[in-house]
């Protein structure tokens, strides 16, 4: 049995996807079917005297 953890980097953690795979293939086909899926948005932000927190925001089709 198989699982895909997917990480985004330091200041998030590993995510787990649904699922079980039985073969390593399966699970990796899996972890290229959903990075297909991910969508990425930039937004502009001015700055003022209030601090920005960075959330990150994760949406899937």
């Amino acid at each position: 049995m198989y699982v895909v953890w997917l990480y985004v980097d330091e200041t998030l953690p590993w995510i787990e996807l649904k699922g079980t795979y039985e073969t390593r293939k399966e699970a990796l086909d899996a972890a290229r079917k959903f990075r297909s899926r991910i969508r990425t948005k930039i937004f502009k932000v001015k700055q003022g005297k209030k601090t920005l927190k960075a959330a990150p925001i994760l949406k899937v089709r």
